[in-house]
């Protein structure tokens, strides 16, 4: 049954971001001007960010939209990514992300959105393309399984980043990954493969460097130990679901 009919307790249920229903009665307290007074014409007000740095420790800010993302990696190095929108968002280089703001209409030209706010920039001495086929694996894990695209197409993009992670990958391998981000997208019972195939193309852009090195059996990544935060306790096999 959908949640909207039965959920909690057998009771239709709201699932509602709980930031938004903040902002909903600040409005209503406050009025819409004031609401504006922060944030850029087209999208107003301010939002939670959650940025993790290079030495792991996350903070979480209320910033206005709108605001240079330089001024939120004040100590990102050019040698760095920077993954914006979380698990569902998009790898970018800190060059090019440290020219942009956090909005929406100045990500979307490269090709990145605001998401869930967050902002994370991992070590030079871990490899991105480890990082990525980890939480990919996650993701896929993760999903209902309700539809083709998470049931069949997760799995499968999981697997073969993997074998580029592990420069083990075929001729074929990261053309499949393309044509498979590419067979999910918008086929969906939601947006979860949607959010994926994003994060997972912008990887293969951003790190191309690293997968010809990968494909040669190198890699820049010097510790092993994980960056990107994964829940403790997740599912790691299809086994721990059953």
């Amino acid at each position: 049954p959908r949640i909207t009919e039965r959920g909690l307790l057998g009771a239709p249920t709201l699932v509602q971001n709980a930031e938004t229903l903040a902002h909903v009665a600040l409005i209503a307290r406050h009025g819409p001007r004031w609401f504006r007074q922060v944030g850029t014409a087209a999208e107003p007000g301010s939002m939670l960010c959650t940025i993790r740095r290079a030495d792991g420790a996350p903070r979480v800010v209320e910033v206005p939209l709108g605001m240079p993302l330089k001024a939120l990696l004040s100590d990102v190095r050019a040698d760095q990514a920077v993954l914006i929108g979380g698990y569902h968002g998009s790898w970018l280089p800190a060059t090019e992300a440290v020219r942009l703001t956090l909005d929406n209409q100045s990500l979307a030209a490269a090709g990145a959105r605001v998401g869930a706010g967050i902002l994370l920039a991992p070590p030079p001495d871990r490899c991105a393309l480890i990082e990525t086929a980890a939480v990919v694996r996650y993701l896929a894990l993760e999903s209902a399984g309700q539809c083709g695209p998470c049931l069949n197409g997760l799995p499968r993009m999981a697997a073969a980043l993997t074998e580029i992670a592990v420069g083990r990958q075929r001729g074929q391998t990261q053309a499949d990954v393309e044509r498979w981000a590419g067979l999910v997208t918008g086929r969906g019972a939601c947006h979860h493969p949607d959010g994926t195939a994003r994060f997972v193309r912008s990887a293969l852009i951003t790190f191309a460097a690293e997968v010809s090195r990968h494909q040669r059996g190198q890699c820049t990544g010097t510790s092993k130990r994980p960056f990107l935060p994964i829940p403790h306790g997740s599912a790691r096999t299809e086994e721990d679901w059953m």
